[in-house]
Order: structure tokens, then C-alpha cells, then sequence
């Protein structure tokens, strides 16, 4: 007795044991779905990290030359590294760092730690002045439920208290993880003093300074001791009103003593210029972003932070209001809700589709098999912390119509033993054991078809990896329950029918006999009917080049977002203000439901696949909510025609939502090399190839545009003859506008920086500029008898680089109806034919790169899962023969896909492709089937042109009902705007591909054994 029978029947005999582990599955998938994680999008790591150094005064070339160049030379000696990109702006490092695709997440803290070091490492070679480097590597984390703190007439200060009271109170919630504000601006107390009063009175900075320095400092004043105590003596004379900064006392050089009220004005003001700003509908707004835990359940957290915000929102002051931005567990439960429905709503379909070919009562047992499958598989998501999330959620509505077809097999097998007269017993028996390896073969090969997407280093393998895994868990546990809780409940619930004939065929009538006719048509002509199929997949494939490419599909959400450019060198209040106009525009426009603007930087990545820009003041992002998904993709197309044209101040692009992260331009044609100048002609080249073609839209220059600046060179011939050194001439510069620090202001926790100010307009002219009093503490002189010809001059605000070296890419995306592979192409011969000197370099970036690297990595393990595939199906079968018949039935799979496109009008992308491998273990598990049944007749003394026919006839019933369950299960997927081109591709593929499989695969098999 072999192995497979002794489970079998100790399955059978011990029913309590039976029943009591199916009870427990039962429990368990319901308590697992209970109490499992709930996301909205399936997790992956964002392989980035961000090192950001101040370096104040220097020029964008003298950031990228003395700091990054320096932390980029330290960085590069990370193993792991991929690439390199940085962005060197006024005063500001930012690099990016890249690193290898095939690096883990369970690595990542790790690598994250050996770059700290790094970078540490390299501070000692920065100039005086930068630094410290900070290493952001939470670059990724999401902040999914967001909400603004708005209050019309409070300041900026006000709202800030308010919400850090708020977030204090929701970092108690469960599973919060870290909660995050926005728009915060950095308080100052502006000392704003007269040059000439300071003249006239004698006093200079250093005195105001040093006033200040005294006042603040914490001293220890020691204690006084009585008998049984000491008593601390309290000295501190910190300020706690303005009024107290306006009364301190300053003594000048020459010890005269002057009330600082009289010699400045003094007010409370904000850092400049400040890092973001935000909007909620062109209300000052705070933002407060919250994150879940890593194993938390979004969805309850959402709800617990909604109630905690409630509760806070009663205690809010007169005017102000807490409005939600996005809430990732409302967008999750929704998921989840819609989960359930289509699970019950596949059970049905299943059962339904079966009771026509098997009847009512045999169609429960096979359906109750699905249930117990999906309840097991909930069990290991539970357990190895997949949550319940688009991808996961997805691969159980996938795999629903796949999981009935081993119970199928068997519940046929075991009922056609019985009409043909054997008892219940032995028939389930020998369908269990008769048709286990065969099928645990062709499970484990559905499988191994989807294990390159699993291995795949590239993000998109670890997007779908929850869905492969829970596939791959599933059929297991399909195969398991279908040796084992299927035998059980045939045994217990299926009649046995009487008066069966163990000579009698129960493939009999008319359909039969009909099937069986085509069948001998086929196998008497299959040279010709070879070639038929061949002129089909030939004529299918040329109609893929019509099919639309979009590598990974849009999401179809109420949401979109707008970014906005300004020239390079605009001020942020000026962004401010021009959005304002935008803002009130969209607010009047019928379906917006609320836009939030964010000035200056993306606000905390509430989405993961969310792009993160600046800080740079002339950017700014809005997020616009329609009332409906359908609402928001008729606004964002107008704005596609009308934005650029409504709002000209602006550059202007609308995006949607997608899966993986959104590009700055769909299309980046880049130059690396040594001169800007250079690099500027080249790029404007391709600029120019790019707006001759009428399907590109936002062409631009990644760099921007130049901007201006004041030259006012330090002349250390003419100052020395003063005595003003250029430290003193920066002070003074920098006392027009931004103000220097001259103290801090301890405002109870927090230290407030006391602003310097001159008294001189910000947009002073250069006449005004050239007459700045510049001062030392005993000399005074003009700006223009220290420098030399004071003018204006150009520069880049912003430098790039790529792998340490120059780069500038020519930038656009795509108009409407179009793709980026459709552009590309036609523009692509052009600017690759542009002459470069020697010395630069060129490649495509952006979505290109990208979707090459995502497709090098699915075929990367392709080899090796086609190798395992073939030593499967010929330990399986025992020869080469077989084996090679189902590989070339693979390709046919193609056909019924690309019909499916075509008629559909989906776009074929990566998930295209991961549908197209399932669908080759669907296809494979069928032909093992048929194939099985065909060597048992022949073995059994059958002749081989009959065992042909009757095997095909006797397998056309599960096949039939495999096919339909499985494509009746993907149908609510071809309205899931994420998914509608992978269960295209399944639904149309296996409907073709069932057909050749019981038609083509008998005219092979006829061709190879040489069957007449």
C-alpha cells in the first residue's frame, strides 16, 4: 500500500481527526481575517536614500565642487551602490542615493547604516562651514492618513501649537507609528534697526549680539545652605515677552546705555526664506501626516486616530477646523469590503457553473474545497504578516477559479468510477491515488510559472510578491485539500449510484459523439490543422503592435495631483501667490470636493508611490479630490488640454495615480559630461527634436532656466584701507533680506533665533544696494568702496549630477492617448544621432530605464524556472516526447492574449506579462491532465488512435469546468482599472488556449507517435 493510500484512508476512517482539522481551518481563516494587517497597496521598498548638507553662502557649482563631490567620492564605496544622483542649489547638498535592485528589504537597515558611516566618515573633508550631513533613509515610509489643521486670521505660530498638541494626542493612538507635521514655519524675533541710527549712536551688531549672548546664557548661580536645606538660587533672566527684548539694555563701545526699543523695532517674524507652506483651499494650513506600524491594521488605526481627532476637534478655538486630506484605511476597508463580496460572489459563480456539469450537490463539495483553501491561506498570511492589500487581495480573486480544479479532477474521477460500478470507497480511492502526482506535478508547475516574478530584484517583483506568494500558497493547499477534505466529503455527503456498468461509457451522447468526430477530423488532417494554428499565432502577433504599451497601469481614484513649476530663481511667496489663482480656480470647477496646495516641497508621502520634490521655492504640488474616480478623470484631462494655457505664469502637469512611483518626466533623454555650456546645446537639440513631435507635451530643461544674481565681488585692496573684512560684508548683505542671527530667544522649550535686520527694502535696486552701510564695530563704509563693479550676473540655481559627474537631461511627457514607448520610438533615432564631443555620454532615464531593468529581471530567473519546469514534466512522464508536445503548445497561449487586447483595448504592461506566466501553468496543468488519461488507456491495452479520442473525450468535462471556474473567478478583475490587463490577458488567453488544448494537443500528440 503506498503512502498516498494509507492518508487516504486514515482521512476517511478517523472522522473526528477529519472533521476536527476542518473545523479549525474553518475558525481560523475567519479569526486570521479578523485580526490580519489591512493596507491599502501591497509594501515595497523604496531602494533610497537622501544625504542633505547645508553649506550657507556658497553657489550651486561650490556646493557640488567642495560638498557633495566630497560625499559622493566617501558614498561610492558602498558595494551595494547602484548609482548616484544629486541636486546642488544656493546653500544646499541633495543626494540621492540609489542602490542595487537585488538588495532586500530585510537588508536595508543595515546597508542604511553602513552609508551613516560613510558619510561621517567624510565630514572632516567639508569646508568650514557645512554640514552636518543629515541621512534621511525613512525616504519611503508612508504617512497614509492625513489630515490639515486650517484657521482663517490665526498665525502660523498659533496653528503650530495646536497641532503638536494634536499630534502629542495621536501618537497614544494604537498602531500609529510616527506622526509628521507640514507648513510648520521656523519662528524668529526680527531685530529690524537703522543703519543710520546704529551710525549715529555708535552702537554696532557685536553690541547688540553680545547684549543678547549675556542675557541668555545659563548660568549656574549656586545655592544657599540653612541648616537642614539648600536652597537653589534662580537667576534666570530668559525673556518671556517682547516687550522684555524691547527693554534690554545695550552699552556701546564708548559705555553709553541705550534701550534696544528705541534703537530697533522689534516683532515677531519667521525664518526666510521658508522650506514649505500649505494650503487647504487657500486657507494657512498645518499638516498632520500619521503612519501605521509595520504589522498594524490601517484600517483600525484610521478609525481610532478619526475618533481621537473627534474628540480634539471640540476643544479646537473659535474658527479653526481639522479637515481630512486622505485616508488610507477608508481607501483599504473599501478593498477589503469589495473582497468579500467577490469572494462570495466566485463561490457562487463556482457553484453554479459546476452544478451544471456535476450537479447541485457535488458542485457544494468542490466549492466547499475553494472555501477551505482560501481560509487556510488567510491562516499563512496571518502568520507570515502578508496583509490584506490590493496585491494580495487580488491574487486570492486570481486564484479562486484555479482552486477548484484539483478537486474537480478528483471529484470527476471518483464519480465516473462509480458509474462505472465501483463502490464509493474504492473509487475515491483510486481517483485520489490515480491522479495525485499527476496533479501535485502540474500545481507545482503553476507555480514555478510565476516564481520569475517572484525572484524578480526589480520593484515590480516585490509589488506582485504578496500576490505570488499567496497563488503559490494557495494551489498548494488546493492540492492538499483535494487529497484529502474532497475524498472525506465524497465519502459523506455523495450518493452512490446504483445499478452502475463496469463495461458502460458515461461519456456517451450526442455532444459526445459530435466531440468525438472533430476529434478524428483533426487527428486524420493534423499536418494541415498544425499549419492553420501556426498562420493564427502568426497573423495574432502582428496585430500586438497595435496594442497601447503602459509598463505599469494608473490607479482609478477620486484623487490627482497637480505640479507646478516657476521659473528658477522665484521667490516662494511669489509661488504662494501665483497658486492662490489656481487654488480658487479648481475650487469653482463642479465635482471638486477639496484641493490642498503645498508650497516649496511635496508634502509627507500619504501614498507610497508618491514622488518627493525640493525643497526648492519655485515648486509647488496640489492634491485635488473629485467627488468620484470618473469625476476626477474628466478634470484631469481638461486640465491636460487647458492648464499650461489657463495658468501661463506656471509650468504645469497633472498626474494620476500609479502603482510605482511617478517620474519627473515620462521621457528623459540625458547628457553627462564636464562643461554646463556643452551640456546645455546638447540638450537643447533634443529639446528641439522633442517639441517638432506633436504627441510630446512639457518638453523642458531638467536644470530649469538660468536666473539672476547680484555680483558684488569683495575687493580686499580698497576694504582693507577701511578695515572691513568680507565676513563683515556678507553680514551686511545678508541683513537685506533673510536677517542674521545675533542670538536665541527661549521661548520655555524652544529656542527662537533673534533676526538681525537692515532697514533697507528687500527689492532695493542696485543704486540702493551699492550705498549698504557696511560696519566693523569701529569703521563704517559703503558696500560699493568694499567691492568691486557691483552688477547683475547670471548663474544655474540648480546643477545635477549623475555618478559624480555633470548631467542634463531634455524632459517630456506624453500627450493624451498616448505612451511613452510610442514616443520615444519615434523621436529616439534623432537624438541618438545627435554628435556628442568626446569626453560626454548619453542614455535614456526615466520610465524607459526603468521598464528595461523590470523586464531584464522577470526573465533573469526565467531560464532557471523553465529548466525545473521541464525536469518536472519529464521525470513526470518518463520521455522527451510529451514533455515537448506541452512546450510547444505554450506559445499558442500568445494568441487568445493579444485577441483580448485588441478587443478590450487594455494596455499590455508588466502585468500583462505576469498574467501571460500564469496563464502557461494553467495551460500546462490541463495538458498534463489530458496527457495523463491518454498514457493510462493506452497502458491499459487501448489502441493509440481511440485511447487518443476517448482520453481527450473523458478529460474535456474537468478541463471545461477547470477553465470556466478560473475565468468566471478573473471576470470581476476586467473592471479593476489595476488589473483589467492581467485578467484580459487570463481570460481570453485560457478560453483560447482551452480550446487548442483538447484540439491541438491530440493532433500533436498524433504527429509525434506517428498515430493515423
Amino acid at each position: 500500500m503506498t503512502v498516498m493510500e494509507k492518508l487516504v484512508q486514515y482521512i476517511l476512517r478517523n472522522k473526528a481527526f477529519t472533521w476536527l482539522i476542518l473545523s479549525l481551518v474553518f475558525a481560523g481563516g475567519i479569526f486570521a481575517y479578523v485580526r490580519m494587517g489591512k493596507l491599502e497597496d501591497a509594501p515595497f521598498t523604496i531602494k533610497q536614500a537622501v544625504v542633505t548638507t547645508a553649506y550657507p553662502g556658497a553657489s550651486p557649482m561650490e556646493v557640488r565642487s567642495q560638498v557633495t563631490d566630497h560625499l559622493e567620492e566617501a558614498i561610492q564605496s558602498l558595494g551595494e551602490l547602484y548609482y548616484l544622483k544629486s541636486e546642488n542649489r544656493y546653500g544646499l547638498s541633495k543626494i540621492t542615493v540609489y542602490v542595487k535592485k537585488e538588495i532586500r528589504a530585510d537588508d536595508m537597515q543595515q546597508l542604511w547604516d553602513k552609508l551613516r558611516r560613510k558619510v561621517s566618515d567624510a565630514q572632516s573633508k567639508l569646508p568650514d562651514g557645512a554640514g552636518p550631513s543629515v541621512v534621511n533613509d525613512d525616504f519611503g515610509d508612508v504617512l497614509g492618513v492625513f489630515y490639515a489643521l486650517k484657521g482663517p486670521g490665526y498665525t502660523n505660530r498659533q496653528l503650530a501649537d495646536i497641532a503638536r498638541d494634536l499630534k502629542n494626542e495621536l501618537l497614544t493612538v494604537k498602531d500609529v507609528a510616527k506622526v509628521e507635521l507640514f507648513g510648520v514655519q521656523s519662528p524668529t524675533i526680527d531685530v529690524l534697526v537703522s543703519p543710520a541710527l546704529l551710525s549715529t549712536t555708535g552702537l554696532t551688531m557685536a553690541d547688540i549680539m553680545e547684549a543678547f549672548e549675556y542675557q541668555n546664557k545659563v548660568v549656574d548661580a549656586g545655592a544657599v545652605e540653612t541648616d537642614k536645606n539648600r536652597l537653589r538660587i534662580d537667576a534666570a533672566g530668559s525673556f518671556t515677552s517682547l516687550d522684555e527684548i524691547r527693554n534690554m539694555t545695550i552699552t556701546s563701545r564708548g559705555g553709553e546705555y541705550f534701550r534696544l526699543g528705541d534703537v530697533a523695532e522689534i516683532s515677531e517674524g519667521y525664518l526666510k526664506p521658508a522650506r514649505n507652506i500649505m494650503r487647504v483651499g487657500n486657507v494657512p494650513s498645518i499638516g498632520i501626516a500619521i503612519s501605521t506600524v509595520p504589522d498594524g491594521n490601517v484600517v483600525e488605526m484610521a478609525e481610532a486616530a478619526a475618533r481621537t481627532v473627534s474628540g480634539f476637534s471640540e476643544t479646537l478655538p473659535g474658527g479653526c477646523e481639522i479637515v481630512c486630506i486622505y485616508d488610507q484605511g477608508v481607501e483599504s476597508a473599501v478593498a477589503n469590503n469589495s473582497f468579500v463580496l467577490n469572494l462570495i460572489l466566485s463561490v457562487f459563480t463556482v457553484v453554479v457553473i459546476l452544478l451544471f456539469f456535476i450537479g447541485f450537490r457535488n458542485g457544494l463539495l468542490v466549492g466547499s474545497g475553494l472555501v477551505f483553501s482560501i481560509f487556510a491561506t488567510l491562516i499563512y498570511m496571518w502568520v507570515t504578516g502578508i496583509a490584506l492589500q490590493r496585491m494580495s487581495l487580488a491574487a486570492i480573486i486570481i486564484a479562486m477559479g484555479m482552486l477548484v480544479d484539483n478537486a474537480i479532477v478528483v471529484t470527476d474521477s471518483a464519480l465516473v468510477n462509480m458509474q462505472r460500478g465501483l463502490g464509493k470507497g474504492a473509487s475515491v480511492l483510486r481517483a485520489v491515488t490515480s491522479t495525485a502526482i499527476p496533479l501535485l506535478a502540474a500545481t507545482v508547475i503553476a507555480i514555478l510559472t510565476f516564481m520569475p516574478i517572484r525572484l524578480s530584484p526589480h520593484i515590480t517583483g516585490e509589488l506582485l510578491s504578496s500576490l505570488v506568494s499567496v497563488i503559490a500558497v494557495s494551489l498548494m493547499f488546493s492540492w492538499i485539500f483535494a487529497i484529502t477534505q474532497t475524498p472525506f466529503f465524497i465519502q459523506e455527503f455523495v450518493r452512490e449510484p446504483k445499478g452502475g456498468d463496469p463495461e458502460g461509457n458515461p461519456f456517451q451522447g450526442k455532444g459526445y459523439d459530435r466531440f468525438r468526430n472533430v476529434l478524428s477530423w483533426v487527428i486524420r488532417r493534423k499536418y494541415y490543422v498544425m499549419g492553420a494554428v501556426a498562420v493564427l499565432l502568426a497573423v495574432t502577433m502582428t496585430g500586438f503592435r497595435n496594442i497601447p504599451q503602459v509598463f505599469v497601469p494608473q490607479l482609478n481614484k477620486k484623487y490627482f495631483t497637480i505640479d507646478m513649476w516657476l521659473p528658477e530663481g522665484s521667490r516662494i511667496e511669489y509661488a504662494d501667490d501665483a497658486v492662490k489663482e489656481v487654488v480658487a480656480y479648481l475650487e469653482d470647477l463642479d465635482g471638486v470636493c477639496n484641493v490642498s496646495s503645498f508650497i516649496g516641497q511635496t508634502p509627507p508621502r500619504y501614498y507610497l508611490a508618491n514622488t518627493a520634490y525640493g525643497p526648492q521655492p519655485n515648486y509647488v504640488n496640489c492634491l485635488v479630490e473629485a467627488e468620484s474616480p470618473e469625476k476626477s478623470k474628466e478634470l484631469q484631462e481638461m486640465l491636460l488640454r487647458k492648464g499650461n494655457a489657463l495658468f501661463p505664469k506656471l509650468f504645469f502637469r497633472v498626474n494620476r495615480f500609479e502603482l510605482n512611483t511617478v517620474p519627473q518626466a515620462m521621457i528623459e533623454a540625458r547628457f553627462c559630461g564636464k562643461d554646463p555650456e556643452i551640456l546645455d546645446s546638447l540638450t537643447n537639440v533634443a529639446i528641439d527634436i522633442m517639441r517638432k513631435n506633436p504627441k510630446t507635451s512639457y518638453v523642458r530643461n531638467e536644470w530649469g532656466n538660468m536666473a539672476m544674481k547680484v555680483d558684488a565681488p569683495y575687493d580686499p585692496v580698497k576694504a582693507g584701507r577701511v578695515g572691513i573684512s568680507k565676513a563683515s560684508v556678507v553680514t551686511a548683505a545678508k541683513s537685506v533680506g533673510d536677517g542674521v542671527q545675533v542670538g536665541i530667544y527661549r521661548d520655555n522649550e524652544k529656542k527662537v533665533p533673534l533676526m538681525l535686520k537692515t532697514a533697507v527694502p528687500a527689492e532695493a535696486d542696485l543704486d540702493a544696494l551699492r550705498d549698504l552701510p557696511v560696519w566693523n564695530g569701529y569703521n563704517s563704509s559703503v558696500l560699493d568702496q568694499v567691492t568691486g563693479n557691483i552688477a547683475i550676473g547670471w548663474e544655474w540655481p540648480l546643477v545635477k549630477t549623475y555618478n559624480r559627474e555633470l548631467s542634463m537631461a531634455a524632459m517630456c511627457d506624453v500627450q493624451p492617448g498616448c505612451t511613452m514607448a510610442e514616443v520615444r520610438n519615434e523621436i529616439a533615432e534623432e537624438i541618438e544621432a545627435i554628435d556628442l564631443p568626446e569626453g560626454y555620454t548619453f542614455f535614456w532615464d526615466s520610465q524607459y530605464k526603468d521598464q528595461k531593468e523590470g523586464v531584464q529581471a522577470l526573465v533573469k530567473y526565467f531560464p532557471l524556472a523553465f529548466l525545473l519546469l521541464v525536469v518536472i514534466l519529464v521525470a513526470l512522464f518518463g520521455n522527451f516526447r510529451q514533455p515537448l508536445i506541452i512546450l510547444l503548445m505554450l506559445p499558442l497561449s500568445v494568441t487568445g492574449m493579444i485577441i483580448g487586447l485588441l478587443i478590450t483595448g487594455f494596455d499590455f504592461g508588466f502585468f500583462c506579462m505576469a498574467g501571460w506566466l500564469g496563464l502557461l501553468g494553467m495551460i500546462i496543468k490541463n495538458i498534463i491532465v489530458l496527457m495523463d488519461e491518454i498514457n493510462i488507456q493506452r497502458k491499459n491495452g487501448v489502441e493509440p488512435f481511440e485511447a487518443v479520442v476517448e482520453a481527450t473525450v473523458s478529460r474535456t468535462r474537468p478541463v471545461l469546468m477547470a477553465a470556466l471556474t478560473t475565468i468566471c473567478g478573473m471576470l470581476p478583475l476586467m473592471f479593476d482599472v489595476v488589473f483589467n490587463g492581467m485578467a484580459t490577458t487570463i481570460v481570453f488567453g485560457l478560453t483560447v488556449a482551452t480550446v487548442l488544448t483538447l484540439v491541438v494537443t491530440p493532433a500533436l500528440y498524433s504527429i509525434f507517435y506517428k498515430i493515423r
